[in-house]
């Protein structure tokens, strides 16, 4: 085998073997999750026509489209797949999604122009990336009330939470920086300086890091959450909009809404391993934990790109909701 070939094959083989892995740990992790269902579908939220499309994520379906606010522009799926939570832009409230009956089961008044949403592993909390308000609203679960505003940076646009759900990061895309809120004092400890414009947040599920699409310059800066410094840099496509990591750590997928492609990144090494074409205007990802799918929501042809991450091809093309501008499934947790 040429020196050349071997690189290939070593590097081919570090991209499918977590995969393969994940195939054996993800239903073992599902099982073990206490008091959960298996929630198979991945959630649109369309932001022109205020609705959340339901993908059957076994047969890249639509199930069910679901009313909610005005301009809905983020989601996220509670650890348990039991609730689905809307933010919704025009209308400052996030919308509770039964996802039993694909129907909204509450209505929760946040901050202005609401962005982005993450629910802690515990279920109790979700947070919520208020664009124009400059803050984070924290919505107890149970009560579905707003117990907590943590002011941030300049135009907070995404939003993740940290595996053991200390921590939560925003990416204020005014201000070229991570806040890091700990979770327990509804307080930010720290701010972190990244790439340009960084719209989209994802927390690596096994080790200290944390991922930012930087939309400005084009790369996907890596943050060491033990120090909360920036330890690697990656330039991918043109226009990184999104930005997510597979549930087992690798590889990690940036949507280019530029130049219509999602760039499938080497956690290892920094590199990019490929550039899969999908639609026009792609601004946000999510992968499937039941199928390991990776979902694409591309805004200007009103799409979800589905790719195989086995051969980084689009296997799918799911018709949804005028302009998609978020996709979530439910969290994986070991």
């Amino acid at each position: 085998m040429s020196t050349k070939q071997s690189k290939s094959f070593a590097g081919l083989a570090r991209r499918t073997l977590p995969l393969l892995m994940a195939l054996v740990l993800l239903p073992a992790a599902a099982h073990a999750s206490t008091a959960s269902m298996t929630n198979s579908n991945a959630y649109v939220a369309n932001e022109n026509d205020n609705t959340v499309s339901v993908i059957n994520t076994a047969t890249n379906t639509v199930t069910a489209t679901v009313p909610v606010g005005t301009s809905p522009a983020g989601i996220a799926v509670s650890p348990n797949g039991a609730m689905v939570y809307v933010a919704n832009l025009s209308s400052n409230n996030v919308s509770v999604i039964n996802a039993a009956t694909n129907a909204v089961a509450a209505t929760v008044p946040v901050g202005s122009s609401p962005t982005a949403a993450v629910v802690s592993p515990n279920g109790a909390d979700v947070y919520v990336a208020n664009v124009n308000a400059n803050n984070v609203s924290v919505i107890d679960t149970a009560s579905n009330a707003v117990i907590a505003t943590v002011p941030v940076g300049n135009g907070p646009s995404g939003v993740a939470v940290s595996p053991d759900g200390a921590h939560v990061y925003v990416a204020n895309a005014n201000a070229n920086s991570i806040s890091v809120i700990s979770t327990a004092t509804h307080a930010v400890t720290a701010t972190v300086t990244v790439g340009a414009n960084p719209t989209s947040v994802a927390a690596d599920p096994f080790c200290n890091l944390v991922y930012v699409a930087n939309t400005g310059d084009n790369t996907v800066s890596v943050i060491n959450t033990a120090t909360n410094s920036v330890v690697q840099t990656t330039t991918v496509g043109k226009g990184p909009a999104a930005v997510a990591i597979s549930p087992i750590g690798a590889p990690g997928y940036a949507a280019n809404s530029v130049d219509n492609t999602v760039s499938v990144i080497n956690p290892f090494n920094g590199s990019v391993i490929d550039a899969v074409p999908v639609g026009a205007a792609p601004d946000a990802v999510a992968i499937s934990g039941s199928t390991l799918g990776v979902y694409v929501a591309n805004a200007n042809d009103n799409t979800v790109s589905v790719i195989n991450p086995f051969t980084d091809k689009v296997i799918a093309t799911v018709t949804v909701g005028s302009v998609p501008a978020a996709v979530a499934t439910q969290p994986v947790q070991f």
